[in-house]
């Protein structure tokens, strides 16, 4: 462990580590002859280099190592050598604590010689008591770790502060389910028996929490190099495992890369399908794992735009289905993606404010009828296709968008909240937008981040796909790496919560956003054609 931080503690402030480092330099500059005498008579051995041996970290001026703790915003440039043992971590605090006792460089150079002096002795007395007894038996030397690593080889530091996050994401994913009145344990399941499972969870939980803070970079190589190879080393003994234990982390390292959009999330779902077709199916796996893996590729399919390998689109988009209950807690299950069980948009106002009442339903109902006629749906409402979309709403968007509130008043500001995302798609869908992130929609976009940050998910009980819905279409509108991730995190966060106990509800609203997206670049792929077509390209 590092001489400079108290794991167990608080951290030392700066004037601490510079006053710890600038006597342990004094004191031991002048007594590296004597340590290497003493070490080697008490060993019986050639002089060794004890002081390098404890120290690697002042080792030399030319080291790649810095002295510290690792941890997610001081991130080690350097792989550590075998010889950088968490037993020479304890030996190191050690000597570092008795030294930062020993007298100053102004009180004497004797004194502050003595007290070196019998510092290293200490260690060197504690590493010879270490390797004195020699095991009688080769399986005593696979015994308990030293104490400053895990069972699993990770560091303990490391162990603690992935401890620390799983406890802070599953706090996350919990709280997502005020919004359906329900609580279950949520489908992020931590696997502390191996290194490989405690790095990439360690990067999900910092990747999403970090998405979610509005981070502006989401990049850990430390940890990414060691979930990589720790991982390669896992899947070496895949043939031995069984295929929920294979699957798991590369399903949960992709959702990691996923959420900070990068094409390695591609590859790592592609060796999970490859997994998953060779040993049988989805049905060799448990329900759990069944689930993930399919909330993973429609997310995948969102976030990246790639192909689904686990799910189909249906030809003909629906936007309605008739559930199978009961369902548990009190929701409002319909949203403008999806309409259950022929529910009308007037259900939603028993979760809302009384002076919102009348217009929530028709600003919800806007927003459905831009997705219906854009499909070229009909109503089931036979005067509604008689009197055309221009003349069906009863409520100006533009009116209830541009009321001054206050941010008090926060079921106004959730109501603009929706009708901002309706707006966006009124133009993006009707209005002839080529796709959601046109210019057009930038100001209503970030309207819609500010506001959800600030409302958070109280203000949104009782209505957990209609928060789904508003994050899908900030999350397409925004042009923005930092906004994106954060949409994107919402609604990973209500995936692996309520999402995967109400299956049939959030897979058909993912479905029908997606059919929505390919719907929308068929068009303009179309329109571009036309255009080329008109400029002679084609003749």
């Amino acid at each position: 462990m590092s001489v400079f931080v108290n794991y167990g503690g608080p951290k030392l402030d700066k004037k601490q580590r510079q006053l710890v480092r600038s006597q342990a330099m004094v004191s031991v500059r002048g007594q590296q002859k004597l340590a290497r005498a003493a070490n080697a008579h008490r060993r019986g051995t050639p002089r060794v280099d004890l002081f390098h041996e404890h120290f690697p970290i002042w080792e030399s001026p030319k080291s790649n190592l810095v002295p510290g703790v690792i941890t997610p915003n001081r991130l080690a440039p350097a792989i550590p050598t075998p010889n950088m043992t968490d037993s020479s971590e304890d030996s190191e605090d050690l000597a570092a604590m008795v030294l930062a006792k020993t007298p100053r460089a102004n009180t004497g150079r004797k004194r502050a010689a003595a007290g070196a002096a019998t510092a290293l002795q200490a260690v060197s007395s504690r590493a010879h008591h270490d390797v004195a007894a020699a095991p009688s038996n080769i399986r005593d030397m696979c015994g308990p770790p030293p104490l400053s690593t895990h069972s699993t080889g990770v560091s303990s530091r490391t162990f603690q502060d992935y401890l620390s996050r799983c406890n802070s994401y599953s706090s996350y994913l919990d709280q997502a389910f005020v919004l359906v009145g329900f609580k279950q344990p949520s489908y992020f399941r931590p696997d502390m028996s191996k290194s490989a499972c405690i790095y990439i969870g360690w990067l999900l939980t910092a990747g999403v929490l970090d998405a979610y803070k509005g981070r502006d970079e989401m990049n850990y190589p430390y940890y990414e190099y060691r979930a990589v190879s720790e991982l390669q080393k896992f899947i070496n003994g895949a043939e031995q495992r069984e295929l929920h234990e294979v699957v798991y982390p590369v399903v949960v390292l992709s959702i990691f890369e996923m959420v900070r959009f990068s094409p390695r999330a591609i590859t790592h779902f592609a060796a999970v399908e490859m997994f998953i077709k060779s040993r049988g199916g989805l049905k060799k796996m448990p329900v759990v794992m069944q689930h993930l893996v399919v909330m993973g590729d429609m997310l995948q399919a969102v976030c990246l735009d790639t192909p689904l390998a686990f799910n189909i689109l249906n030809p003909v988009t629906s936007l309605q289905i008739m559930t199978v209950g009961p369902f548990e807690g009190q929701q409002f299950r319909s949203c403008p993606l999806l309409i259950c069980d022929a529910d009308e948009f007037d259900l939603a106002n028993q979760y809302v404010q009384p002076h919102i009442h009348a217009d929530l339903p028709e600003v919800l109902q806007s927003a459905f009828d831009s997705l219906r006629c854009f499909f070229k749906i009909p109503s089931e409402r036979e005067w509604e296709n008689n009197a055309g979309w221009q003349r069906l709403g009863t409520v100006d968007l533009d009116q209830v968008i541009d009321q001054p509130r206050t941010t008090s008043n926060i079921p106004g500001l959730f109501l603009e909240t929706c009708a901002l995302a309706s707006r966006i798609m009124r133009r993006t869908l009707i209005e002839g937008l080529d796709g959601f992130n046109d210019l057009a929609n930038k100001e209503d976009v970030q309207v819609i981040y500010d506001h959800i940050r600030f409302i958070g998910l109280k203000g949104w009980v009782g209505l957990p796909y209609i928060y789904v819905w508003v994050n899908l279409i900030g999350f397409e509108a925004s042009d923005d790496a930092r906004t994106k991730s954060y949409f994107v995190a919402e609604v990973v966060r209500c995936a692996f919560s309520y999402g995967c106990y109400q299956m049939e509800i959030f897979h058909a609203i993912l479905a029908n956003f997606l059919s929505m997206r390919n719907a929308l670049k068929e068009r303009k792929f179309a329109r571009m054609a036309l255009t080329l077509g008109d400029c002679g390209f084609f003749a």
